[in-house]
């Protein structure tokens, strides 16, 4: 065993292969189950793992999974998960790089499959398939999209991506150069907003190749979205910055000027939607305020929908009632 700084090296390299398998580790009870399903891909040059926990339950599994093509990391404080998933990214060296949470599991050659899709089509930059979730009831949800195997990339976003956002890296093989590009290294630490600017920037690199197998078992944690509007506002900002970049990228501007705006307005309308149910209508009138100064087409268009769900004008005269009392 090999240490250089916070860095473990267990035996000697292998090979080059051309995957890397990426490990954000925060203390899931599957996390055993998850290294010895990275372990197992035959295709994975190196499985690289970053302990984002406060003791040793992650330590102690890696001492016991001892090989070749296991590297570990720890450092001093525990990571955000963007910036977890960006210093793993760093130390990969093959050119594609497969991100899993610690209580997710890959079926048999998983990345194996994933890897013969990519070689099948030329100018691939992302791969992806179904996958299933078990929910922390116990129920399992098997997660589809209604795509053909092999997906022009502008086409997907342009076409389909709105209606069917990613929302985590479960089911992504992506080019390593996109991720440590220095626009997505630039993106906020919010895990529902990263996956997609990374799916953004790779559909404006290359094409998609997709299959309906379920290559992927994941096991949901309870995970609460932030209602906090400077975390929203950032990930507002976030989207425009990858769109700015996907138009400078395409020859389509017509569409890309009408992806820009059916991203914003969906982010405004989840963002107050998630807001009104938790009844914090005082910050329901200053996100709409501070939304306004950004991007007024998407708030006009936002506030539409929600007037016809009857939602809006409910909020607004209970934080104007606040407004008074205060």
């Amino acid at each position: 065993m090999l240490r250089y700084g916070g860095l473990i090296f267990f035996g000697e390299n292998m090979e080059s292969s051309k995957a890397d398998i990426l490990i954000s580790a925060y203390g899931s009870e599957y996390f055993e189950q998850c290294l010895k399903s990275a372990l197992n891909q035959r295709m994975a040059a190196s499985v690289i793992v970053c302990d984002n926990t406060q003791n040793n339950a992650v330590s102690d599994i890696i001492n016991r999974y001892s090989c070749n093509k296991l590297k570990y990391f720890k450092p001093e404080k525990p990571l955000w998960r963007h910036t977890s998933c960006v210093k793993l990214a760093e130390m990969a060296t093959a050119p594609w790089v497969r991100f899993i949470d610690d209580c997710e599991i890959l079926s048999e050659n998983s990345l194996e499959k994933r890897l013969e899709q990519s070689d099948t089509f030329g100018g691939i930059s992302m791969t992806f398939s179904s996958y299933i979730t078990v929910t922390p009831d116990g129920r399992k949800e098997r997660t589809t999209y209604n795509l053909p195997e092999y997906v022009k990339g502008t086409d997907y976003l342009f076409n389909v991506f709105t209606e069917v956002p990613f929302r985590r890296f479960t089911n992504v093989l992506i080019r390593r150069d996109i991720v440590v590009s220095s626009l997505f290294k630039g993106l906020p630490d919010r895990p529902n907003c990263f996956p997609s600017a990374a799916a953004m920037l790779a559909m404006a690199e290359g094409d998609l190749v997709y299959t309906s197998e379920s290559l992927v078992l994941r096991y949901e944690p309870e995970i609460e979205d932030t209602t906090d509007i400077e975390t929203m506002l950032d990930e507002t900002d976030c989207i425009i910055d990858i769109i700015n970049y996907v138009e400078s990228a395409t020859e389509d501007k017509k569409r890309a000027l009408k992806l820009r705006k059916e991203l914003l307005s969906q982010t405004f309308k989840q963002n107050t939607v998630r807001l009104l149910r938790k009844k914090q209508y005082r910050e329901v009138r200053e996100y709409i305020y501070e939304s306004w100064q950004n991007d007024r087409a998407s708030v006009l268009s936002g506030l539409f929908h929600l007037s016809v769900m009857g939602l809006i004008a409910k909020a607004l005269m209970k934080s104007l009632r606040v407004f008074h009392k205060d």
